[in-house]
């Protein structure tokens, strides 16, 4: 440790009350921070800092990214795994980095693949512009990729962490193509974090990267590294890591794992621990083992908030084993579960945890031992198990030992049971031994790189594009290791670009410019592979007349259910999953599933066995799982459909089908849109408009079926959990919503009939709601009448702050306070403030006239019909309609119409309407927030007739983010 800073050490005055830790008026820092800080990161240089786990990295990003917001810059933190984003972005919502922005949330960003929300729960309308934004590598990248970079970059501060991420089998290639970019694009500074790169690793890296490189291998709380065998210990440790050790073994005589636990938890000082396991089956089983030995005596009661959760085989097992301060953390806990466990952890009330690797990276959990149950893990390629890598190992061992816990000193235990193991393991006790980083970016995947680079608008020009992919990291150790291979790089390179613009992804001109198509950009945006969108594109095309048939009606129900087992069998055939295709596989079926129909797919088959789609066992079984699931299926009875399923394989099915949906219906969207050229679109969709208009009518549904997905309800209870808003006394739960349609309360009307007989059935659905169920169903009858209006408000209050710089303050104070004629009246101004062609249609001479006729694009009008309604009255299918009718009969019968809703539409209109190729609902919020969006010049006429033009409901969460050319 150091008691001082450095001379220039740049940090802000502010930046070191709030964020540098003072003992006795001196700073107290670490080595590597210290280094850090020499190195000029409080400065604003870019930095690539190596140094062990718990020797305080992190630390070392918040004094950068406070002293840039200081700065007026703005700051992308950049993770491995989505629950890590979420879980720093809580973090920085609860720092004095939300300080520095006047405590205003909605300047920080989350991007994952499961949203893109800010910190006041609101979709942004330019997450790239967030003062923070925290995002996976992967969805960042489709960001750009389908956005462009934006061209003032240089006032961002980059946090990479886990930067050795790069060098990952399955996804190290999006890591190395996002860094790519943005290095082309020039950050303001840079700072990447690592614990386990090779010396020359990282320096190869800081180099690629041009960033200075700090490398500091001593911990500040050291870890003891013992291997278990026969009877002696064989050891090291962090604090002198050349010298082993070997010594009369004086623990249990035994090395049974558990054996051993339980001499830990008999040890002062030596909890809590973590048991690392390789199969998720084990970290069960020994837990379960631990509790039946009665080692751990009950000492505590579950909280009701952990009762309150979904019922599951994980939770069953937690609701025994953490009153007696033991858990489980592994891939079959579901996200409400992981974090409970996490919250006791970080709280002191655990002293046991059983996980695989899902613990081995994040916060700063207070582990004092940990154990690995084994270090050998099952290789499919050479089917045999095989010792993990060291840089896994030292990675996962260095969960122990963490600053800021009473701990002296962390140990880690491993065992080998024989001269034959301990010859495997051995080279665990090197700790200077890290597998070296290997190229991703292969050949096999140019195409994908390819249209990233053209759509992010990095490169617009062959040359360009084989001279920046070979300047990649993976570029320059191929031609420094491979020259031979390296140098038909350009062939393969403008190969690729040959092939995209074959398959309509990207255009050129006569000059030789390159552009990514409107369907390019989609693709790149999606985050899924070119060969995928291809696959789907096709799939569409063959089966759409089939697909539209089954949408609701007002007259029908429609075939939902068939239509979205159809497409979930479609997405989970496609190159994502099957590697057979020729693409990369990155997404995989339950392993459970693989040989098995569970019950219900041969009856769901017969309903359209003319279908020609993929009919294995697995694909067929997880489209079932995910269909049931939408429909509100529980949890344990989709688990209890397979022996070994697991809720948390559940939700990762369905967090990939949601991701795959949501990228196809913006890929059909654009790939729909009859403004673009003929010559513009991918051969497969180079049809006749017809055509294309009947396939426009899925995007919407689709999008419909992934908050489906998301949410686990069918159609006609969605709405409910919008009632959820930040601040409320209560919250509603996917529970609590199916016991409300079990009772028959799932439209608003219902919701908000007070009568005593009313009052008791929604008290029934809430049977542990606090302080008493009556107080639960009272709140949510009231937020049924209110929700609409306040969600008007709250919306009209965030536009009104930023429309002062549109100079249009008193047109959105008009737009949001007015009804019938004042609204329209409203409506027109706002009009031609922004220069929208209108003209008013109903005229007062004109009976039963539609009201406006709008050209956002000059070839392709929009009928667009007002209904307002007071109070919490919402726009019934009724009156959303009449507008088709209206513009028939007065000439318009082709034209597209659009009901805007003030204040809003109820909730059981935008399913129903997808089905008509030729109308949309968009409640009055959310057209005022597009409307903002063209007065700031953050959304094109072109974009916004597009998103007005797709039947269903055009929603805030449609809207396009401003597109960035440099």
């Amino acid at each position: 440790m150091r008691n001082e800073l450095p001379e220039r050490h740049g940090l802000d005055e502010r930046v070191q009350q709030a964020l540098v830790h003072w003992n006795d008026g001196n700073p107290s820092i670490t080595d590597v921070q210290y280094e850090a800080l020499a190195a000029g990161v409080g400065r604003g240089e870019s930095v690539l800092v190596l140094s062990p786990t718990s020797t305080g990295k992190t630390q070392i990003a918040l004094w950068a990214m406070a002293n840039r917001l200081h700065r007026n810059g703005r700051i992308v933190y950049l993770v491995t795994h989505r629950a890590l984003a979420r879980q720093k972005f809580q973090e920085l919502l609860g720092s004095y980095l939300l300080e520095i922005l006047g405590g205003d949330k909605s300047k920080i960003c989350l991007a994952t693949g499961d949203e893109v929300v800010t910190g006041d729960g609101i979709a942004p309308k330019n997450p790239l512009q967030a003062d923070i934004v925290v995002a996976t590598y992967e969805k960042y990248l489709a960001v750009i990729s389908g956005a462009g970079v934006p061209g003032n970059v240089r006032d961002v501060c980059l946090v990479c962490d886990e930067v050795q991420l790069i060098g990952d089998a399955h996804r190290g290639q999006n890591v190395e193509v996002l860094l790519t970019l943005l290095r082309r694009a020039g950050w303001g500074q840079l700072v990447a974090l690592s614990a386990v790169l090779t010396n020359r690793d990282a320096a190869d890296l800081a180099d690629w990267l041009g960033v200075a490189l700090v490398i500091q291998a001593r911990r500040e709380k050291h870890l003891v590294y013992e291997c278990w065998r026969d009877n002696t210990v064989v050891s090291t440790s962090t604090e002198n890591p050349g010298r082993i050790n070997e010594s009369r073994q004086s623990s249990p005589a035994s090395l049974n794992c558990l054996n051993v636990v339980r001499h830990f938890l008999a040890m002062p000082g030596a909890t809590p621990i973590i048991v690392f396991c390789m199969k998720k089956d084990d970290a069960t089983r020994l837990a379960r083992e631990l509790i039946e030995s009665g080692a751990c005596s009950e000492q505590e009661q579950l909280s009701i908030d952990f009762l309150d959760m979904p019922e599951t085989n994980a939770a069953s097992l937690l609701s025994q084993s953490l009153i007696r301060r033991v858990a489980v953390h592994n891939a079959d806990l579901t996200d409400e579960e992981r974090m409970e466990v996490e919250r006791r952890l970080i709280s002191g009330s655990l002293d046991v945890v059983f996980a695989t690797s899902s613990l081995a990276a994040g916060v700063n959990f207070p582990f004092a031992t940990a154990i690995f149950n084994t270090w050998e893990r099952w290789d499919g390629a050479s089917r045999a198990y095989v010792p993990i890598d060291s840089s896994e190992f030292h990675n996962m061992a260095g969960r122990a030992g963490r600053m800021g816990f009473d701990h002296e000193h962390g140990r880690v235990i491993f065992f080998a049971g024989g001269a034959a193991a301990f010859a495997r393991c051995s080279d665990y006790l090197d700790l200077t031994r890290v597998e070296s980083l290997e190229s991703r970016i292969e050949p096999t995947h140019f195409s994908r790189l390819v249209l990233q680079l053209i759509a992010s608008g990095i490169s617009n020009e062959r040359r360009q594009l084989i001279d920046l992919i070979g300047l990649t990291f993976s570029g320059l150790r191929e031609a420094d290791q491979n020259a031979t291979a390296f140098a038909t790089w350009p062939t393969r390179i403008s190969s690729a670009l040959d092939d995209l613009i074959d398959k309509g992804l990207v255009s050129s001109q006569f000059s030789g410019q390159l552009s990514a198509t409107p369907v390019g950009k989609a693709v790149a945006h999606s985050g899924l592979q070119p060969a995928t969108c291809n696959y789907l594109l096709s799939a569409v095309v063959a089966l759409g007349e089939t697909l539209v048939s089954w949408l609701p009606t007002a007259h029908s129900q429609g075939r939902i259910d068939d239509l979205l087992f159809t497409l979930a069998r479609i997405c989970f055939s496609s190159p994502e999953y099957l590697a057979s295709h020729g693409g990369l596989q990155t997404r995989f079926l339950p392993w459970p599933l693989q040989r098995i129909f569970v019950p219900g797919v041969q009856q769901r088959l017969h309903s359209f066995n003319d279908l020609r789609l993929n009919s294995e066992p697995d694909v067929l079984s997880s489209a079932l799982i995910a269909t049931d699931w939408a429909n509100g299926a529980p949890l344990l009875e989709l688990e209890n459909l397979a022996s070994s399923m697991s809720a948390g394989m559940i939700r990762d099915l369905i967090r990939n089908l949601a991701w795959m949906l949501q990228g196809f219906s913006s890929l059909l969207t654009a790939a729909t849109d009859t403004q673009v050229p003929v010559q513009l679109r991918p051969a497969v969709l180079q049809i006749d408009d017809l055509q294309l208009k009947l396939l426009r009518r899925l995007p919407r549904f689709i999008g419909r079926m992934v908050r489906r997905l998301n949410d686990g309800l069918p159609e006609e209870v969605l709405w409910l959990l919008e009632l959820n808003a930040v601040g409320q006394p209560f919250r509603i739960t996917r529970e609590d919503v199916l016991r409300l349609r079990r009772v028959g309360i799932s439209s608003p009307l219902a919701m908000m009939e007070g009568t005593p007989a009313a009052d008791s059935m929604r008290a029934s659905a809430f049977p542990r709601g606090r302080p008493s169920p009556q107080a639960k169903a009272n709140w949510v009858r009231d937020r049924a009448r209110s929700w609409k209006m306040e969600q008007r408000r709250s919306a009209a209050n965030r536009q009104i702050r930023r429309a002062d710089r549109c100079s249009s303050r008193h047109l959105v104070e008009q737009y949001y306070s007015s009804l019938g004629t004042q609204f329209e009246t409203a409506f027109e101004e706002v009009l031609s403030h922004l220069g929208v062609p209108w003209q008013r249609l109903d005229d007062r001479s004109r009976i039963g006239a539609p009201d406006y006729l709008l050209r956002l694009v000059q070839e392709s009008p929009i009928v667009v019909e007002l209904k307002t309604r007071e109070l919490d009255r919402l726009v019934d299918y009724n009156r959303a309609v009449e507008v088709l009718s209206a513009s028939e009969v007065h000439g318009y019968r082709d034209a597209f119409c659009v009901t805007l809703c003030h204040p809003g539409v109820d909730p059981s209109v935008p399913g129903v309407i997808a089905s008509c190729g030729r109308l949309s609902v968009v409640e009055s919020h959310d057209l005022g927030e597009a409307l903002l969006r063209i007065c700031e010049g953050d959304l094109s006429f072109e974009q916004a007739h597009r998103w007005l033009t797709t039947p269903g409901q055009a929603t805030t969460a449609d809207l396009p983010f401003k597109e960035y050319r440099i």
